[in-house]
């Protein structure tokens, strides 16, 4: 009985690394879409677990005039390339003046305590990111061709409760959100990260020549 209640407690711990106590759905494949096409759909069925403000809540589609959150996957009329498994959310703001309106993910929970960083996937754009209304900054880990890795320290929060708000302003144009994930991993300093980068590259310079030696 006690080998079966550690084999438990080892299994939840995995499970729950990554995702943080209290945050739910961080990488938007909990959508209930089935049956629905393009176009208005409630926020329930796009974001469950999100509080989200917008003029209009749309699947595979935007917003020409207002303020909108649309959830994404890969199937027509769009065809929008995935970012990471089958859904991601899409902020797009008001560009005109006549419709003033941001738009915002947000939910409250608790940063896990063994925590250093957080990282997602997508386009930041103009997107605002705090927690408990403390500015985040980012780095960026990697670039694609869709789409760009980042990362954010987040150590000073580390098993703090709070609101984490992904928010876009208005006249800010768009931004994409996929794969949120906490770490235990530091982010590097910046001049750690820059050494980092001169030493992958000299290892790409130098392998060529390494292979005409061997």
């Amino acid at each position: 009985m006690k080998l079966v209640t550690v084999i438990f407690t080892l299994l939840f711990a995995i499970s729950s690394r990554g995702l943080g106590q209290g945050f739910v759905n961080l990488d938007f494949e909990s959508a209930n879409l089935s049956g629905h096409s393009s176009g208005v759909v409630s926020a329930d069925n796009a974001f469950p677990g999100w509080t989200l403000g917008a003029q209009y809540i749309l699947y595979d589609s935007v917003s020409l005039s207002g303020g909108s959150l649309s959830i994404f996957d890969s199937k027509p009329p769009y065809n929008a390339p995935a970012i990471q498994g089958t859904y991601f959310a899409y902020f797009q703001s008001a560009n005109d003046p006549r419709y003033p309106f941001s738009c915002f993910l947000s939910q409250n929970g608790q940063i896990p305590s063994w925590a250093q960083s957080m990282s997602f996937w997508g386009i930041v754009g103009g997107l605002q990111i705090t927690f408990n209304g403390q500015s985040l900054g980012l780095a960026v880990v990697a670039n694609t061709a869709n789409y760009s890795e980042y990362t954010a320290d987040i150590s000073a929060f580390s098993g703090q409760t709070g609101q984490l708000l992904f928010n876009l302003p208005p006249n800010s144009g768009y931004a994409e959100l996929d794969n949120l994930q906490f770490s235990s991993t530091a982010v590097p300093e910046p001049g750690g990260m820059a050494l980092y980068a001169l030493g992958l590259i000299g290892l790409v310079w130098n392998f060529p020549r390494r292979r005409r030696q061997i």
